[in-house]
Parts: structure tokens; C-alpha cells; sequence
């Protein structure tokens, strides 16, 4: 979508322009930022997130997704989007409330019904989105300014990943009090201000196309560090899972036309699934260590911070003359506690089904 969007700047005919995402459109202007960083002049996400764990949204807010998908009558598909996407305070104002449920109303009646395959991939493509700790690094070392906007009763999107974006970013951060979801809609005239008085601010000029020579050591040491969309142990682990499933996937297609009696006379079933299970995950734990060890090598050379970032801080390691309080948890440069434990205990898998009988 992103490579979209850029297409769609090039036929237009911009050198450069403002890029504004909101929700899943600040998703794609992030991937646009690492595709074309030339071509912005500025950066703003509204109710958007970077992906992994924290980009997950609340338990209230799935719930009401799921209800788009099970809700059959237009009324009730309204009420669901409207408390989805807007605050009670919003909602409790009957004008407000009368307004946008005619224009949802409206709306569900005129629009082309999304397909279940379509439904499906667009939220396949918002739970795979990730942008990475050096990605954003890059973004914020591109040179043009960014701004984060927020609203504190946003249902889809938790409030504390558009503080880690600002943090991360280096930026201004709007917080919209008593705001939901759609944050142009609830707040328009005080959003249109802010992006009004924030597009003046920003100076025409020309990006470089890579990170500043500045800044090369801390980028790189972020892209040997182990990044992942989880937390290292989750990662392992769903790597194990998915080798038992394809483990179990395996042992159904090679015993699809077998007898009862020849089925029980099979006793490498559970071993098999289980030794693939473990190599699977062996395979990713491994690779945490080794991506570990290697970025606290690199960082070891080239004497860099590694403390812990303060909630006033930024990200990444830094050279002692650019101290900036360390790194944000999780970022890949923990000693590799979990994984170590648990290729431990897979090896020990490994070895009991070498031993089963």
C-alpha cells in the first residue's frame, strides 16, 4: 500500500509532499517514510501504532471488531461503530450523536460490502504490521519533522504506543482528551488547526536518501540486534508450536490410507512431531543468541550506552558525547536469559524423544 501511495504522489506529480495517517493510513505513511523518506516533507500519525506486542489492540476494541463480522441488522451495526470509534463524551451529546449515526447510516447503505477474503486481509495486514526499532530510528534521523496525535479513549489503539512513537521519534505528541478513534471526525477544528499550524512550520527543503554518516554506528548497531514483532521467548515459542503443527500435518498426510491396527504399530508419531517441533524453535532461539551476543560485541567496540532509556529519553544507544539515556526494553540487547533457557529445555526435548520408546 505504501508503494501505492507513492505511485499515486508520482502521477500527481509532487516532489514532495505532507504525509497524514491515520489508524491503518499511519501504518502505510510509516512503510512510505522507509520507502521514500525525499519525498515527505512532514510526518504526522494520528491513532496509529508500530506494530508487535503493543500494537495488539485492547480487548474491548477486538470485541467490537469481531462484532462487524457477526452483527446483521444496520442499526446495530451503527451502534457498534460509533461506540468503536468515539468517546462516551462524543456519544452523550445527542446532536453529535444523531450526526454521526446518520452519516454511518448513510454510509453502510451506499459503500461496496468488503468480501470475507477482504475483511480477512485487511486485518492480517494491520496484526503483520511492524516497524522496527531502527526502522524508526531511520525515520527519525530522515530529517523532516514529525507529529503524533492521539486520543485517550481510543478503543482500537492503546494510548502508550503513540508516547513510545513521540519518544522514539523525537516529536511533538497532541493528546486529545476525551477523543476515540477517529480523531478527525470527533476533534476536527482543534486537528485542522494543529496540522495547519504544523504544515507552516516545516521549510522546503532537500532530504538526503541514508541515515547521516552521524549516526551510522547507532543505526547499525539496532540492525544486529535481535527485533522481533514479540517478546524473544513468545517468538520461540511460536516457532515450536509451528513445528508441532507441521509435525501433525506430516503424520496425517503419511498415514492418510493406513489401517487401525497398522496406525497403532507406528511409534515414531509422537516423537517425530515433537523433534520437529524442536528444531523449529532450536532454530529461532539460536539465532536471538547469536543476533544478542553479536550486537553486544558491536557495542562493546564502539563503546556505546546500552542504560536503560528514561521516560524523558529517546531511543537507541549512542557515542558517549551524544548521551541520550539508553534504549527502550525489548529492544534486542538484553542478555539472551530466555533463550539460552530455552534452547536448554529443547535440546532436552530433543534428547527425550531420541530416548522415547
Amino acid at each position: 500500500m505504501a508503494k501505492d501511495a507513492l505511485g499515486l504522489i508520482d502521477h500527481l506529480g509532487w516532489a514532495q509532499c505532507h504525509v497524514v495517517g491515520v489508524s491503518m493510513g499511519g501504518m502505510i505513511a510509516l512503510e512510505l517514510a522507509l520507502l521514500a523518506n525525499r519525498r515527505i516533507l512532514s510526518l504526522t500519525l494520528m491513532a496509529t501504532h508500530a506494530g508487535g506486542l503493543m500494537g495488539q489492540a485492547p480487548f474491548i476494541g477486538m470485541r467490537h471488531i469481531i462484532r462487524t463480522f457477526t452483527i446483521r441488522d444496520d442499526h446495530q451495526l451503527v451502534e457498534n461503530a460509533l461506540a468503536m470509534l468515539y468517546s462516551r463524551k462524543t456519544l452523550s451529546d445527542s446532536e453529535k450523536r444523531q450526526y454521526f449515526y446518520d452519516y454511518y447510516r448513510e454510509r453502510f447503505k451506499t459503500r461496496v460490502p468488503l468480501s470475507l477474503v477482504g475483511n480477512f486481509g485487511q486485518m492480517f495486514a494491520v496484526q503483520r504490521h511492524y516497524i522496527s526499532y531502527v526502522d524508526l530510528l531511520k525515520i527519525r534521523y530522515s530529517n523532516f519533522p514529525c507529529l503524533v496525535m492521539v486520543g485517550t479513549e481510543d478503543r482500537l489503539v492503546r494510548e502508550t504506543n503513540s508516547y513510545m512513537l513521540q519518544r522514539t521519534l523525537d516529536c511533538r505528541l497532541v493528546k486529545l482528551e476525551h477523543a476515540g478513534h477517529d480523531l478527525g471526525g470527533e476533534c476536527t477544528q482543534q486537528v485542522n488547526q494543529e496540522l495547519l499550524a504544523f504544515f507552516e512550520s516545516v521549510e522546503l527543503k532537500d532530504h538526503p536518501s541514508h541515515v547521516s554518516s552521524e549516526y551510522t554506528t547507532e543505526v547499525r548497531a539496532l540492525e544486529l540486534c535481535c527485533q522481533h514483532r514479540t517478546h524473544c521467548f513468545v517468538y520461540n515459542l511460536v516457532g515450536f508450536l509451528k513445528g508441532l503443527l507441521l509435525g501433525l500435518i506430516l503424520y496425517c498426510a503419511l498415514t492418510s490410507g493406513l489401517t487401525k491396527n497398522e496406525l497403532m504399530n507406528i511409534h515414531l508419531c509422537t516423537r517425530c512431531m515433537v523433534l520437529i517441533g524442536c528444531l523449529k524453535g532450536l532454530h529461532r532461539s539460536i539465532l536471538c543468541v547469536f543476533n544478542a551476543f553479536r550486537a553486544r560485541r558491536f557495542v562493546r567496540k564502539h563503546q556505546l550506552f546500552l542504560e536503560r532509556a528514561a521516560n524523558h529519553g529517546g531511543i537507541g544507544i549512542t557515542l558517549p558525547s551524544r548521551h541520550k539515556n539508553g534504549i527502550p526494553n525489548g529492544c534486542g540487547f538484553e542478555l539472551p536469559v530466555l533463550p539460552l533457557i530455552f534452547t536448554v529445555c529443547l535440546i532436552s526435548l530433543a534428547w527425550w524423544t531420541r530416548q522415547y520408546d
